[in-house]
């Protein structure tokens, strides 16, 4: 088994997968799109974001003295005892996903589009899978079980909440507002 990390290096991570539960949670629960909820939504998700860039940077100083070539190495060590294949190539996985995942944020902060882009979309697909990789290959085993049972609550909340909701309840007050002025109309 190697060196434990470095604990701010583990607490960084923590704390991103954290900030990025909460990004879904918010996105998956209510049922209106509200500017609070995107603005509560964007700052989580920007602050996993940012917390998993210093959580890179604390790696790099931390464990690897700032080198790449020791980072690969580390990677293809843990790879090894996990899958049995010497494989250090992860970590241009995590470069790439680091990258797409700040252009997403930097991308929202300049448009502040609420709704979901293909790119978001993406990014959300490779968080999950990072997230789950990294902890089956860096991190303890019993982080997978919490890890699923949190997926399943996020997927149960979003079946709970019907997929015209918001439609139905804006038409709803649009029909009334017509009825209210059709009543006052001579």
């Amino acid at each position: 088994m190697a060196d434990p990390a470095h604990p701010l290096t583990l607490w960084l991570a923590r704390a991103s997968v954290a900030f990025y539960a909460a990004a879904v949670l918010i996105a998956v629960s209510g049922r209106g799109k509200t500017d609070c909820r995107f603005r509560r939504w964007r700052i989580a998700w920007s602050a996993a974001c940012l917390l998993l860039v210093i959580h890179v940077l604390a790696a790099f100083h931390f464990e690897h003295d700032w080198s790449h070539t020791a980072a690969f190495q580390h990677t293809a060590d843990q790879t090894a005892r996990v899958t049995g294949i010497d494989w250090g190539g992860g970590l241009y996985f995590n470069y790439a996903f680091l990258t797409l995942w700040l252009f997403d944020v930097l991308l929202l902060w300049r448009t502040s589009e609420s709704r979901p882009s293909r790119l978001r979309r993406v990014t959300n697909l490779a968080c999950l899978f990072m997230i789950l990789n990294a902890t089956i290959i860096f991190g303890p085993f019993w982080w997978i079980g919490p890890t699923v049972i949190v997926g399943l609550a996020f997927v149960q909340i979003r079946r709970q909440i019907p997929a015209g909701a918001d439609k139905d309840r804006v038409r709803r007050k649009q029909s009334d507002r017509h009825s209210d002025i059709d009543k006052f109309s001579v």
